[in-house]
């Protein structure tokens, strides 16, 4: 305590300050939550199960997953702020229905898990706002699992297939952290060691995804669809339209995005969404593309710059015929929960207004075990 004394009060330089997080390790090609690699819980665990692992920092059991999907149709079930959209980011929409909700803003923090929970149905809410797919969520069973709500507020059918609301749920969950370092973490612990409201932590964090962060899957999809759209009009090998489609983002210096990540070579969530949409059905064109782009993109630029999480989504996102724009939503959704975990870790664990130094964040959370 001294230590930091001397450094947030003398000015005193060259000091290291570590400070402590549980929630998530990450390391080159693999992510840690909690002790549990992410490609496990991606393949095995639902997103409210991955909420309270977040939080909690164990799995829940089968009453407490209930309880947790009891609060979230509890909260979808309310209507959603009264706010008009315009021609707007989907980021910047959730962030203002975040920082205008009361009935998110009046429920109680005591319980940090059980609101995660409420703000996940209130998200649903939103979306379906957003999306204009409400009528779809009318005859919603609390008794059917959540998967089914992200499945009808993403496509605003009412007859759910189940391989696919999974998949879209899988994608929810490989998009939950990466860590205090990715902008919309900072952002949000920043205003959290201020001790603003968890809605407005929350909506700082996700003001900051952007095309830059968190948006490369959607523009992903778009790259995808026009690599399998010019093979087929010109009927040439995908490969070929892929490298002549590269080869011009090149010359007009424009970037091929889901590709390429500052930590990992191979990304630790790439293999299993992958296998995830073979076994849903869902994989198709799309998804071949995202499995050779690496390849190809050396063959033109003569440097590795492999497929990232988020491209492995957009090629998903565009095989599932859905708007490129739902790779950003699905990340956004996905990413909440991690935001939330922030919060709370920050406001019981650290002082508030304290100096923070990203970089300096050491995982000190559970060793790695087996789901």
């Amino acid at each position: 305590m001294m230590e930091a004394y001397l450094i947030e009060f003398t000015g005193l330089r060259g000091v290291k300050m570590e400070w402590k997080t549980g929630i998530t390790k990450v390391v080159p090609n693999n992510l840690i939550i909690s002790g549990y690699p992410l490609r496990l819980i991606i393949e095995k665990k639902g997103f409210l199960e991955t909420v309270h692992l977040l939080v909690n920092k164990e799995l829940p059991d089968e009453n407490t997953v209930n309880e947790l999907r009891k609060t979230a149709f509890k909260a979808l079930s309310m209507p959603g702020p009264n706010i008009s959209f315009v021609e707007e980011d989907v980021s910047k929409s959730i962030a203002k229905c975040l920082l205008l909700d009361n009935a998110l803003s009046q429920f109680p923090d005591d319980q940090p898990v059980k609101k995660v929970a409420f703000c996940i149905g209130r998200v649903a809410r939103y979306l379906g706002m957003i999306l204009k797919t409400e009528n779809a969520l009318s005859k919603v069973d609390e008794s059917k699992p959540f998967s089914h709500i992200l499945y009808r507020i993403i496509t605003g059918k009412e007859d759910v297939n189940e391989k696919h609301a999974k998949m879209l749920e899988a994608i929810m969950v490989a998009s939950v952290d990466h860590g205090v370092t990715p902008p919309s973490a900072q952002a949000t612990i920043i205003a959290a060691s201020t001790r603003a409201n968890y809605e407005v932590a929350v909506a700082n964090g996700v003001s900051a995804i952007t095309d830059v962060h968190g948006g490369a899957g959607a523009k992903a999809a778009i790259f995808f669809k026009e690599c399998v759209e010019k093979s087929k009009k010109e009927r040439i090998d995908v490969s070929e339209a892929t490298k002549e489609i590269i080869k011009e983002y090149v010359f007009k210096g424009r970037r091929v995005e889901g590709m390429g990540h500052r930590i990992h070579k191979k990304d630790p969530r790439r293999d299993v969404l992958w296998n995830l949409a073979e076994s849903a059905g869902v994989a198709n064109d799309c998804v071949n593309v995202s499995k050779i782009v690496g390849d190809i993109f050396k063959q033109v630029r003569g440097m590795e710059l492999p497929i990232n999480v988020d491209g492995v989504i957009g090629a998903i996102v565009a095989d599932m015929a859905l708007e490129p724009s739902i790779a950003k939503a699905l990340f956004i959704y996905g990413r909440i929960a991690g935001l939330s975990s922030h919060y709370f870790e920050e406001i019981t664990t650290q002082p508030a207004m304290r100096r923070i130094n990203f970089a300096d964040a050491v995982y000190k959370g559970k060793e790695e075990r087996k789901i």
